[in-house]
């Protein structure tokens, strides 16, 4: 029922008055708020180039004219990495952009939403980063002396991962007072989100990066699911070892265990002990009733690990990952068999299936655990049409693969978004796999 203000009534009026102009003020308030932190964005990106191009045009140019030692060639790269690349795109481009968004507030989420693929070169920035810090550390004296600045060299190379994290925190910022403001949060909700998985993926390279003595290509191995700390059993044929403490990373491909090195230290090293394919993984979830115990051993092997979390729920977010992947991997495997019946069905599609959670009727059964089905002989493999890989990409979400230039992979759908569904053979470095990468790495004609 709607209530008639009376007009001859001023409490009443200007009471309706007074609330009306504190919703104004409330939202006009929260548009000086966007706006703020735009200015501030653009201030600290300006600030963020200026500190790129002391090490660019700084340390690069002064290691470039002085030279540097014999024993040093080839390290300078190292300690660099991909810095050039990303000072180039944010002095030339990105900073041009984030201006233009100060006469209108709404670009800034497009504007992350469009370049998130392009600010994947943090990644690269960041799985070398460990590598960097230990070079700079062994010639400390070298930089200290010989490129003397008013900052350590190692304070300038932190820089892109302060800056790759500042973004997340400062659209945060931005979708509160878009919220304030009553206006449409769809665009840079999304943006937040994209932002926040960038420094994620950063963090979980250079936890990569510090891993030692692992032979195969990490950037083969697909996206990195989870890694978790356990007390580790391992056991081959009836001898039990000591528990021992070790760092686990998972792949979409491969299971890898890992001693902690410099326990304690603000930049941990990790050793590599021993590594699973999951094409060969197999687990058992439950072991005598303990609810933070699990088992993956390698089919085929006497060799098995008995995995205890710190937690029940990491210990099942832990097997609900593997039997996932596992049920995902015996679908993949199965389609080598009619991969033409199977391009048939998935015909048109644009997305990929879910990770089932069942375990499929062809999977062997283990105890109170999943396996992934071995590959089988296929008589139809001739008949797949392959196209070759252009140029690398390393994957990012969860969807999507990593290939490499050289390799030939078979098309099983594209999307209107320029990317295309891909199934990779096996190979002699990683399993079969599938997912998406962008059409534009890929000889289609």
């Amino acid at each position: 029922m709607q209530i008639i203000k009376d007009p001859n009534n001023p409490e009443a009026m200007d009471s309706d008055q007074g609330s009306n102009e504190s919703d104004t003020e409330q939202r006009n308030k929260a548009l000086r708020g966007r706006m703020f932190v735009v200015n501030e964005m653009i201030q600290s990106e300006k600030d963020y180039v200026k500190d790129l191009a002391v090490i660019v045009e700084g340390f690069m140019s002064r290691l470039e004219v002085r030279g540097i030692p014999e024993d040093m060639r080839g390290k300078d790269k190292i300690v660099f990495g991909n810095i050039q690349q990303i000072y180039d795109w944010h002095r030339d481009f990105f900073l041009v952009e984030l201006e233009r968004c100060v006469q209108n507030h709404d670009l800034l989420a497009d504007l992350f939403i469009r370049h998130e693929r392009r600010l994947h070169m943090y990644i690269v920035y960041c799985q070398n980063k460990p590598r960097s810090e230990f070079i700079v550390i062994e010639y400390e004296t070298f930089f200290e002396h010989e490129i003397s600045c008013r900052m350590s060299i190692s304070d300038y190379l932190i820089k892109p991962i302060q800056r790759i994290t500042k973004y997340q925190l400062l659209l945060k910022d931005f979708l509160k007072y878009t919220t304030k403001a009553g206006l449409d949060c769809e665009e840079i909700e999304k943006a937040v989100e994209l932002m926040s998985l960038v420094p994620k993926r950063c963090n979980d390279m250079m936890n990569l990066g510090r891993l030692q003595g692992y032979e195969g290509k990490l950037t083969s191995q697909g996206k990195l699911l989870q890694q978790e700390t356990f007390c580790v059993w391992e056991q081959d044929g009836g001898v039990l070892s000591r528990s021992k403490e070790r760092r686990v990373f998972l792949f979409e491909q491969v299971v890898i265990f890992s001693e902690l090195l410099r326990k304690g230290s603000s930049n941990p090293g990790y050793q590599f002990k021993n590594g699973i394919k999951v094409s060969y993984l197999a687990m058992q979830d439950s072991v005598d009733g303990d609810p933070c115990k699990f088992v993956l051993w390698s089919r085929g092997s006497a060799e098995r690990f008995t995995l205890q979390a710190s937690s029940a729920s990491i210990k099942m977010t832990w097997v609900e990952t593997i039997a996932a992947l596992l049920d995902a991997q015996n679908n993949f495997l199965s389609a080598l068999q009619s991969p033409i019946e199977y391009q048939r069905k998935e015909g048109g599609i644009s997305v990929t299936r879910p990770l089932s959670s069942g375990r499929p009727p062809s999977a062997p059964p283990t105890p109170n655990g999943h396996a992934a089905q071995p590959p089988a002989d296929s008589e139809q493999d001739d008949q797949v049409c392959l196209v070759l890989v252009l140029q690398d990409f390393v994957a990012v979400r969860e969807d999507e693969i990593s290939v490499f230039r050289g390799e030939k992979v078979q098309i099983l759908s594209s999307n209107q978004q320029g990317q295309s569904l891909v199934y990779r053979p096996a190979n002699s470095e990683s399993p079969a796999a599938e997912g998406w990468v962008p059409r534009s790495v890929l000889k289609t004609h």
